[in-house]
This record gives structure tokens, C-alpha cells and sequence, in this order.
């Protein structure tokens, strides 16, 4: 991206380019799965298989999260070894509909204590108009497995593309009158303080660290354009800012624009556009003017990139292998923090109605022998649950108490816990 020279009103001195970090990574989607890369692209490390990942996320000390499919929240180690599922609840819309449990957009705080997710969805509530399309920001603490309840940091209703300035205020993107607003984390539902509100539409961007500059798309479609502003008020403590001055933007539109991620020292930029995940490094960055001569692409088919401080990890992380003891032929391995058995499996290929009623029995397959404990949620909230004691490696099965209430047609999301590992998995009731 050869950013175009613009000019506009002088008086404001150049801002000071800082030197370019030497231990960063990007975190991004390519073909389905997170991967991890250097900023020059020269080493990339595949995080996760299985494919349908997104809404990639790290904090400064590395801890990611993603999601895939419609699942829950999965936090992971920089190496993609996984620690635990954040379930998040069902939520109401602006318009009085209801969100489906699917969270999107993720962004870690920069501590790695909290998460903000968004819910997008098509909405068609009663005696209302269907097709519009509704958002919703929310928060949840980081070390959790089911999300914070709304309660406690507010539905803000309309808003979508959660960025975080600091650990406890974020910028927030919505429609007319509210295109750039910021969210100080509190209880309170919309309330939200609108910042910059242009005649067109501004949204899915982001501040960089420094508190310096900010980076938007504008426009929609095609039209979509990247701007470039300084900030000359003070965007951590403010409440709003004072209004930031352009510095330059993009020439030409492109539809796929988007997913703003400024390097910690916020000399650089990603960003997905048409030709992939792309990196852009500021030679110059002030009030009307700036540049970017130089483009590089670091994968061609990627997506949602976000630039975090920490390096890419050596490699991505692999279940340790259980072997049996020649001994006696048992497999079992001695349990630490960096090596616990991995690779447990839950199988079931559909739920019925009818069998929660009687009390569902899920297929589990485990490396090691142990306690195996599976409990069904839906809408995070807890319906039934069951344990059994496996006493060598292979398959074991888990019956669930009884559930009474038909859950027909609802999203049942099983989790199984074994030896301090978690996987999950849903399913629509039948």
C-alpha cells in the first residue's frame, strides 16, 4: 500500500518514529486455521487444525484465543496448546431479538485479564422488521469457562469491532452517530460515548499503543478506504478526546479492508485486504501527511490479523505420547504441568430429546486412565452432567443425569475435562 501524499493544514510536527520492534508476532487465519508469524513473514507456525477458526486474539504474554465454528471461546498458550473454553451466553439485541451464543471478534485486553467478543447477527424479532442486522459488544474475564455475565460490563447494543486502549476502555465501531465511540468497562447497557461521528460511515479500526494514532476504514464495499489520523488528545483517560486530524488515506477502495492492528511501537500496520494478510511500515506520519511506501504481504490467503509483542512460538505444540510401562504394560505417565495427557475425545453423533431424558451416554476416548467428567450446557447454562473413573487408556462411557425439560431443537455444548485438559463439542438437539 503506497499511502498518497495529502495536504492539509500544517502546524502539527512530525511524530517521532520509533524503532522497529525485533520481538513481535501476528496472529491470523489461513485456510481455516491460527497461524503465527513474524512480521517480515519469513517464519509461520500453525497453531490449530481442523479448520472454520477465527476471530484470532493475543495477549502481550502471549496467551491467545480464537473460535471455531460456533463454538466457545478456546484460550490457548502461544503455541496453541489448549487451556480452557470460555462458553458465553444467549444475549438480547438492540431491537428486542435474541443473539445466539456465537461469539466473533475477539480482542484480549493487553494484561490478558479479559476478552471483548461481539454478537453479528440478522435479526427478526415479533412486529418487527426482518433482515436487519444487529450487533452487540460484550466482555468476559479471561480465566473463566463460562463468560462473565452480561451484568456485570453491560450489552452495548449497536456496536461491533471491540478494540482496547486500555485495560479498561475500548473503542467500539457502530452505525450513524456513533461510528467511533469508547467504552469506559462498566455495568451500564449503551452507554457507550461517541468520538468521532463524520457524515459517512468509519468503523473497524484501531489506537496504537502510544495513544498517538489511529486507524479506521471508511466507507463501505468497494468504496472501502483505510484513513490515517493523529491524535492529539488523550484517548486513555479523556472521555471523549479531542476530535484527531487526518493524516492521509488510501486512494483506491477495497472491499476486504479491515482488521486494523497496529505493532506495538506502532510504526507499522496490518491489515486483511484483497491481497492477503499485509504489513505497511510508516517512513513518515503526520498531521496531513504520511507515507507507507513499502507493502508487504506475509500470506496471500489470510485473514484478521492481530499484532501482538511476543515472538512466534518455536513451534506449535503436540500431545505428549503416552507409552506403556514395559513393566507392566499399564500406561501411566507421570502427570506434570507441561506434560499433561493430552488428545481425550468426546464422541457422539447426535442428541435426541428422548435420550437426555433417559440420561445421554457419551462415548469418551482417553490416552491415559483417570476421571473423566462431561457436563452439558446449554446457553451456558448447566443442564446435566456425569463422571466415570477410567482405569487404562481406550474408550470409557460417561452417562449424564436426566434431563426432565425437552431441550428439542436448542444448541447442547458437551465439555469434557481430563487430567486438567478441555474439549468441547455442540450439537442442535434432535
Amino acid at each position: 500500500m503506497k499511502l498518497p501524499r495529502i495536504l492539509l493544514a500544517t502546524g502539527l510536527a512530525a511524530l517521532a518514529l520509533p524503532a522497529v520492534a525485533s520481538a513481535d508476532s501476528i496472529l491470523y487465519i489461513d485456510q481455516g486455521n491460527v497461524w503465527s508469524a513474524t512480521p517480515d513473514g519469513s517464519r509461520k507456525v500453525q497453531l490449530t487444525t481442523g479448520g472454520s477458526w477465527h476471530s484470532p486474539t493475543q495477549a502481550d504474554n502471549g496467551t491467545i484465543a480464537a473460535v471455531q465454528g460456533t463454538g466457545p471461546i478456546q484460550v490457548m498458550a502461544r503455541d496453541g496448546r489448549p487451556l480452557h473454553t470460555i462458553t458465553t451466553d444467549v444475549a438480547k439485541s438492540a431491537d428486542g431479538g435474541t443473539f445466539a451464543p456465537n461469539p466473533v471478534q475477539l480482542s484480549f485486553s493487553p494484561d490478558g485479564t479479559k476478552i471483548a467478543y461481539a454478537y453479528v447477527a440478522y435479526s427478526c424479532p415479533v412486529a418487527s422488521t426482518c433482515g436487519s442486522i444487529q450487533r452487540s459488544v460484550f466482555y468476559t474475564h479471561a480465566d473463566v469457562t463460562t463468560a462473565t455475565p452480561i451484568s456485570v460490563y453491560g450489552n452495548q447494543h449497536s456496536v461491533s469491532n471491540p478494540e482496547w486502549v486500555t485495560n479498561s476502555r475500548t473503542l467500539v465501531f457502530g452505525g450513524y452517530g456513533r461510528q467511533v465511540a469508547i467504552d469506559d468497562l462498566d455495568a451500564g447497557d449503551y452507554n457507550s460515548k461517541p468520538w468521532m461521528v463524520p457524515n459517512g460511515d468509519m468503523g473497524d479500526g484501531e489506537v496504537s499503543r502510544d495513544g498517538k494514532r489511529l486507524a479506521v476504514t471508511t466507507d463501505y464495499g468497494p468504496n472501502t478506504k483505510l484513513a490515517f489520523y493523529a491524535v492529539t488528545g488523550n484517548v486513555a483517560t479523556e472521555f471523549p478526546p479531542a476530535y484527531p486530524e487526518l493524516s492521509c488515506s488510501t486512494t483506491s477502495g477495497d472491499a476486504k479492508f479491515g482488521d486494523l492492528s497496529w505493532s506495538p511501537d506502532g510504526s507499522g500496520i496490518a491489515y486483511e485486504s484483497s491481497t492477503g494478510v499485509t504489513v505497511s511500515r510508516f517512513t513518515k506520519f503526520e498531521v496531513g501527511d504520511c507515507a507507507a511506501p513499502n507493502d508487504l504481504v506475509i500470506s496471500a490467503t489470510g485473514t484478521s490479523p492481530d499484532w501482538g509483542p511476543m515472538d512466534p512460538p518455536a513451534a506449535r505444540y503436540t500431545p505428549p505420547v503416552v507409552t506403556p510401562d514395559p513393566g507392566t504394560g499399564a500406561s501411566d505417565p507421570v502427570i506434570t504441568p507441561d506434560n499433561k495427557p493430552a488428545g481425550a475425545k468426546l464422541t457422539i453423533a447426535k442428541a435426541t430429546a428422548k435420550a437426555l431424558r433417559k440420561g445421554l451416554a457419551v462415548t469418551v476416548e482417553v490416552p491415559a486412565k483417570g476421571r473423566v467428567t462431561v457436563t452439558a450446557t446449554v446457553g451456558g447454562r448447566k443442564v446435566a452432567s456425569g463422571s466415570a473413573n477410567a482405569k487404562k487408556a481406550g474408550k470409557v462411557t460417561v452417562k449424564l443425569t436426566k434431563v426432565k425439560k425437552s431441550l428439542k431443537g436448542k444448541t447442547l455444548t458437551l465439555k469434557l475435562s481430563f487430567s486438567g485438559s478441555v474439549v468441547t463439542k455442540t450439537l442442535k438437539v434432535r
